[in-house]
């Protein structure tokens, strides 16, 4: 069981990182958009139309996509002054009510915002101004949190097949 759960860590690290990379790429063309944008006002009085909408667009990627690699690397914010004052079977208990406290809150996030992207993709809503479509933020959103979700069901996985360490 231990090597099942290192393995699924492992091929999620690799995803987690991917998901990075993309997060990385998002930020690059934002940026090329940005400064495209800044140069044709400033010197050809023109701009991209509705450069600002989807710079917000992609900003979904950047700022959700890395969430999961935080978690499997433990990133995440941690009170290591509490944490050292536990003892070992109180804090087995506590990450494991963490664990599967975060699972059940990101899954119930992932199933909303599918419901949502599914919603948003029926109809094909399209954001004000530009009509450019507003699905694929929301599935941005719903893949995010649905590996986040994976993320903290392995991680639970984890600290209940390593047990109370002493």
């Amino acid at each position: 069981m231990k090597d099942l759960v290192l393995g699924a860590i492992e091929i999620a690290t690799k995803v987690t990182k991917w998901l990075v990379f993309i997060a990385a790429v998002a930020i690059g063309v934002m940026a090329i958009i940005n400064f495209t944008d800044v140069v044709l006002a400033k010197f050809f009085k023109h701009s991209i139309p509705g450069a600002l909408d989807i710079t917000e667009e992609v900003m979904v990627l950047v700022a959700l996509f890395p969430i999961s690699y935080l978690a499997l690397e433990r990133g995440h914010i941690n009170i290591a002054m509490l944490r050292n004052i536990m003892g070992p079977a109180l804090r087995f208990i506590v990450e494991v009510f963490q664990y599967t406290l975060a699972a059940l809150i990101c899954g119930f996030i992932t199933v909303r915002v599918f419901a949502q992207f599914q919603k948003t993709l029926a109809f094909m809503t399209l954001k004000e101004g530009i009509d450019l479509p507003i699905w694929p933020a929301n599935l941005a959103t719903a893949i995010a949190f649905a590996f986040l979700t994976i993320v903290w069901v392995l991680l639970l996985a984890k600290t209940l097949v390593a047990g109370v360490k002493k």
